[in-house]
């Protein structure tokens, strides 16, 4: 029987809202969008298909840090169940360095404690010089991933579930993509995403 945090049926696996798609084609080149999409049919394929998918996502996600990163990797090891516990785990890394390169930005202590959404916010792009599509690409997913992936446990008509292990794929390739640019620009956020 599928809850809220495992996915549904098998025929729903490959399902996914069309934010989900957007963000991941917004974020990701081509080729990492198509090598996604791909690991995710993975996973509803043969058991040899599956190892290799699961061992690609694991990869893709190793720590450092070894907190939150860590969860991330047992989380998707589980695909196709526990979706909402991969999302987390993920979303709480991205936060992780949001954090990290929104105290850098703007010298406040607080940002430390603070959400991500209400970090992302302080990030202003014209006002700091900061890339405006990253800012961007941030606010879609504290709006799309973070946010229900901590706080929303709708379903929606239709589903078993409030995730699909197609959406995790997708957004574990993104958030490592995001990741990847913070750290880049930031580094704050590349010393945090060392220090644990």
């Amino acid at each position: 029987m599928a809850t809220p945090s495992q996915t549904g049926r098998k025929s729903e696996v490959l399902w996914a809202l069309p934010y989900c798609t957007a963000l991941a084609q917004d974020v990701l080149t081509e080729q990492e969008y198509i090598e996604a999409e791909t690991t995710a049919v993975y996973l509803v394929r043969s058991s040899k298909l599956q190892k290799a998918a699961k061992q690609r996502l694991t990869a893709l996600v190793a720590p450092p840090p070894k907190h939150p990163l860590a969860a991330a990797q047992e989380a998707v090891k589980s695909l196709p169940r526990f979706t909402r516990d991969a999302l987390q785990s993920l979303a709480e890394y991205i936060e992780l360095l949001v954090r990290a390169w929104t105290f850098e930005v703007t010298g406040d202590a607080a940002t430390k404690t603070r959400s991500l959404g209400t970090n992302v916010r302080r990030l202003q792009p014209k006002k700091l010089g900061l890339p405006e599509d990253l800012v961007d690409h941030l606010k879609r997913y504290n709006s799309f991933i973070f946010t229900p992936a901590r706080h929303d446990f709708t379903i929606f008509k239709g589903q078993r579930h409030r995730f699909t292990s197609r959406e995790v794929v997708l957004l574990a390739y993104v958030t490592m993509k995001l990741a990847e640019r913070i750290k880049e620009i930031s580094s704050a956020a590349r010393l945090q995403s060392i220090a644990f």
